[in-house]
């Protein structure tokens, strides 16, 4: 009986037609492959760009709110100071606003790297409540890699807070200390406040404005007094303007339409004098630079110096751009916490770390101006120390391994 033969023949053409093409075959096979790993290379590249700004939107969205909440923090504290120096007669309340805006943008120096600190430990916090770490991690993206999205943005920060700190805090500084010095050169007449009593240097008086005209430019209500050599002195007057003698270049406090009364009321000296105008000489201050204090000092003149103070105020400059790095890399290891884990110790931590920072940075900084330590050793242990703890804790928290930025975990 005749089966069926079912198994299958297989034939192979022996024609150079038919070798071609098994060779065109197999010859395409390695470019698909080359082709499906490039596929998965951009792919993962592409997922790698999208995590990496959404890490960063985040962070930089949780950072406005921070420096918007330091900031504000910052102007109500300088502005009940400048408050009271302009209620002691020591800067004009015209300036006060000017004052501000100067001393806030030498403080924003330091406000940057910890609003950048504690935006990220906030960040980091939230994804992990929200499970959102957890998920990434499941993805392969390991703490090493999220350390390297943030590392970049602290480094655009340390190149900010550096242009801050070295050329546009001293410059804010300098010019507060010039509207300062210039007041002070001039407050004898031109930091008269009215309705207070200032005190004239020149007269060993004292003078009381009523109000101060501002389209004429006088004062009204003006009255002064001294001490002469027939007993007490007051004057009293209408009006009074300022003028500077052009040959001695004394300046003078003219009051017009008054009386003067000199000596004791009763005693047979006593007088009363009416005027049309009468001058009262106020104190002439020699010409004198003005000193400024070594946070206004440029730091291209720092650089030229080599004296320890000088020495110690440029590497202060210097520490906010190692402070937004390193800051950055101890946020992220304390940014790491469960669900169900309390996240205010985190935050608490986080504050006792950056204070016990700041004031190693302090007395290391009074230490190099007292020259107790070397120059070269100066505030830069600190930042060794502190870098050494951001390595210890991210150990700690993720292992070692995790250290290797762009490995997964």
């Amino acid at each position: 009986m005749a089966g069926h033969d079912t198994s299958r023949v297989l034939r192979y053409d022996a024609s150079p037609a038919g070798a071609n093409a098994q060779v065109s075959k197999n010859a395409s096979l390695p470019n698909r492959i080359s082709i499906f790993s490039r596929t998965r290379v951009l792919r993962a590249r592409l997922h790698a760009v999208i995590i990496d700004r959404y890490l960063v939107r985040e962070v930089l969205a949780t950072l406005f709110g921070v420096v918007a909440v330091l900031l504000l923090i910052l102007l109500s504290v300088r502005l009940v100071r400048l408050f009271a120096e302009a209620a002691a007669g020591n800067l004009p309340v015209d300036v006060i606003l000017i004052a501000l805006g100067l001393k806030s943008i030498a403080n924003l120096v330091f406000i940057l790297p910890l609003a950048l600190y504690l935006a990220v430990l906030l960040t980091l916090i939230r994804l992990h409540k929200d499970s959102e770490m957890a998920a990434l991690a499941a993805c392969g993206v390991g703490a090493g890699r999220i350390l390297r999205p943030l590392t970049w943005l602290g480094l655009v920060f340390a190149v900010l807070t550096g242009a801050l700190g070295l050329y546009v805090g001293p410059w804010a500084e300098n010019q507060n200390e010039k509207l300062v010095a210039l007041y002070q050169e001039s407050r004898d007449v031109q930091g008269v406040i009215a309705g207070r009593f200032i005190e004239l240097k020149g007269e060993a008086g004292a003078v009381y404005v009523e109000r101060f005209d501002e389209d004429l430019g006088e004062y009204r209500n003006v009255f002064f007094q001294s001490q002469g050599e027939r007993g007490q002195v007051i004057v009293s007057s209408l009006s009074a303007y300022q003028r500077i003698d052009e040959r001695t270049g004394d300046r003078y406090l003219v009051l017009e339409n008054g009386q003067r009364y000199e000596g004791r009321p009763g005693a047979p000296d006593f007088a009363i004098v009416e005027f049309d105008r009468h001058g009262i000489r106020i104190e002439r201050k020699p010409p004198r630079e003005v000193t400024f204090r070594l946070k206004a000092t440029p730091t291209v003149d720092l650089l030229r110096s080599g004296a320890a103070s000088d020495v110690a105020e440029l590497q202060w400059r210097v520490s906010p751009m190692l402070l937004c790095l390193v800051l950055t890399w101890i946020a992220v290891p304390l940014g790491r916490t469960s669900p169900r884990q309390g996240h205010y110790l985190r935050v608490g931590i986080a504050i006792l770390i950056y204070i016990v920072y700041s004031n190693m940075l302090n007395v290391s900084r009074a230490w190099l101006e007292d020259d107790n330590i070397p120059q070269y050793v100066g505030l830069w242990w600190v930042h060794l120390c502190m870098g050494a703890l951001a390595l210890v804790l991210f150990a700690q928290q993720f292992g070692w391994r995790a250290l290797r930025l762009g490995r997964v975990r």
